[in-house]
């Protein structure tokens, strides 16, 4: 499945890909996304944002200059997703799901309990301890 929005060449495009699926604008996301074995994000927003809160595994893949690089980069630094430099890294992360999957999900619910930007300061700041450094 790719959504893709209101991006109509991206959709004729998809819909020539056998086996693919392209979608338009979605209404329920909640569900399209319980259905799915996990998302395969370019951008780290609102999409990956819902997919986190209801546990669906992100992983990072072909980013989008910018923001979406940036985004994936750091969710990925913060255990939340997985992030897939090419396509062979992007078969080891599907491959990697049922191991690694509990544990992200479990970092995930963290940024949706009451103070979300504490559960981010707890998340980088582990990160940047458990880290090997560079020297």
């Amino acid at each position: 499945m790719v959504l893709c929005g209101r991006n109509r060449r991206l959709y004729d495009r998809i819909g020539r890909v056998p086996g693919a699926l392209a979608l338009g604008w979605v209404a329920d996301m909640p569900g399209l996304l319980g259905a799915s074995y996990a998302l395969l994000d370019n951008a780290a927003g609102q999409t990956a944002v819902q997919a986190l809160s209801s546990g669906l595994p992100v992983i990072g893949y072909r980013p989008l200059p910018g923001h979406g690089l940036e985004g994936v980069r750091r969710m990925a630094d913060l255990g939340l997703s997985a992030l897939a430099p090419d396509a062979p890294g992007l078969l080891k992360a599907l491959a990697d799901l049922p191991s690694c999957a509990p544990a992200r999900a479990a970092q995930a619910r963290a940024l949706f309990r009451a103070d979300p930007m504490a559960a981010v300061a707890e998340l980088a700041a582990h990160t940047e301890r458990t880290r090997p450094s560079s020297s």
